[in-house]
């Protein structure tokens, strides 16, 4: 029997698990606009790509899929690029749309998507446009004062297109630039979808394909807080191994996971990081502690716990709050530990 687990890369279809009501809001709902937020590594990709899967699977879908990922797009012509790279990628895309690779390349962006979504309308399609790591749409922003309420404009334009982006927390800041005089970027897509942990549930059906004991699958939902990367991680350990306690040793000294969480920390803002350094620093906290700790009122803090808490960041327990799961708390403690504050020194901004 194969390794059934897939840490580290996207999955979709038989490897996709859970997200099932966030999945039927996207393609059944009303909203046009949708922003879907979560930590790295909670499966963002994968939620796209089951997306993308799903509407290509029903026969009863109204829309074509085109996946678009911004990674390292840092320009105008680089988003161009990004863009015309995703048509060039889906042959299932050209071939439904009866697009052509040649009809857009040598387009500016905004004109290359309005093309694409003509072609898809006249093809009798609505647009399903999929876009990952959302935040480089902030540099997009800095390039030039029009680019972003134009495409806006683009994202809005009414039945005929669904767009969905997905990012961290950090893609709130595009509407923080001070040059920005139309409506907010963002508008039309909050309040955001928050991507959470795996259920309980989920996870032992995502645990349960490595036949593990179950007191074996409960200490990983217990340690992993139902993290999707942490759970396959040490799914396809333990079903190499065998030995729960040296996976669990491994994982918690991994340079790997502790990179991944410290670059994930740093996409949080400043209070953010305060109030899980208050926790890592005295263990569980209640709200109002909380809020004395970040110098602010227990209502003005409660959206900032919220988001921690949906985000898997934070876990509530007998009327407080504690850290989300033990890798994590075990990681933090060790960076509080080193100094008075939360920051990570090196860690990717």
């Amino acid at each position: 029997m194969r390794n059934p687990f897939i840490a580290g890369t996207w999955v979709r279809g038989e490897n996709f698990f859970g997200r099932e009501a966030m999945l039927r809001d996207i393609l059944d709902g009303e909203g046009q606009c949708l922003w879907v937020v979560g930590a790295r590594r909670l499966g963002k990709t994968s939620v796209l790509k089951q997306l993308e899967f799903l509407a290509l699977r029903s026969p009863d879908s109204a829309f074509v899929p085109l996946y678009w990922d911004l990674q390292g797009s840092d320009d105008p012509r680089g988003f161009a690029e990004s863009l015309l790279t995703a048509v060039e990628d889906d042959e299932a895309f050209r071939r439904a749309t009866g697009l052509a690779v040649e009809d857009v390349e040598s387009l500016p962006l905004l004109e290359m998507l309005a093309t694409i979504l003509r072609r898809t309308v006249r093809s009798g399609w609505r647009l399903l446009l999929l876009v990952d790591e959302a935040e480089e749409l902030i540099k997009l922003g800095q390039s030039g004062a029009t680019h972003l309420p134009r495409l806006r404009r683009l994202f809005q334009k009414g039945p005929e297109i669904r767009t969905v982006l997905t990012s961290t927390r950090r893609l709130a800041r595009i509407d923080e630039q001070p040059d920005v005089t139309t409506s907010p970027f963002l508008q039309a897509f909050i309040p955001p979808l928050y991507l959470t942990p795996l259920s309980p549930d989920e996870t032992r059906s995502l645990l349960a394909r490595g036949q593990f004991p179950g007191d074996e699958i409960e200490t990983v939902i217990e340690r992993t807080g139902c993290h999707p990367f942490l759970v396959q991680l040490i799914g396809g350990r333990l079903f190499e191994t065998r030995d729960l306690g040296a996976v669990l040793d491994q994982v918690a000294s991994d340079e790997m996971v502790s990179n991944f969480l410290a670059v994930d920390f740093q996409t949080l803002d400043a209070a953010e990081r305060s109030i899980l350094g208050e926790i890592a620093r005295n263990g569980r906290r209640s709200a109002s502690d909380l809020a004395r700790a970040a110098g602010r009122s227990e209502e003005a803090v409660q959206p900032t716990l919220f988001g921690l808490r949906m985000m898997g960041y934070l876990a509530a327990e007998d009327s407080g709050f504690r850290l989300g799961n033990w890798f994590f708390e075990r990681w933090l403690r060790r960076v509080v530990a080193a100094g008075p504050s939360p920051e990570v020194p090196g860690a990717a901004q």
